[in-house]
């Protein structure tokens, strides 16, 4: 379920990715989970990508608080989203959601990764 492919996506994909990108973002932040893992944390929608039939979605989850675990928060989301996808499909005004997969967004380490590598070879360390 990788649609990060080269791969050019349509208008369509493109409007309604960054609407469920929206509305997941908005009940994240209103929804109460009732799990520690998730309520600790400060959680960003950062990017969503929709399938051409739009059909599936990868959902790309940014975490910022004190749990380092992050494949146990995803874990967590994955399983306690499910129950929200009824509010999602309503806020949205669809027939039916597309089924959402959630996915750490690491690029922000790896930029900070990147930026050290270049840092190091500037200055010959």
């Amino acid at each position: 379920m990788n649609y990060s492919k080269n791969i050019e996506r349509s208008s369509r994909q493109l409007k309604f990715g960054e609407n469920l990108r929206k509305s997941i973002s908005l009940i994240i932040q209103n929804h109460v989970f009732h799990e520690p893992v998730l309520d600790k944390e400060t959680l960003i929608v950062s990017e969503v990508r929709v399938s051409p039939d739009l059909s599936n979605a990868s959902v790309y989850i940014l975490a910022l608080g004190e749990n380092k675990d992050h494949s146990k928060i995803i874990d967590c989301i994955n399983i306690k989203f499910k129950r929200l996808i009824g509010p999602l499909t309503r806020e949205l005004k669809l027939r039916r959601a597309p089924k959402l997969n959630f996915i750490y967004d690491d690029t922000i380490e790896k930029q900070a990764y990147i930026d050290n590598l270049i840092f190091k070879a500037k200055n010959n360390i």
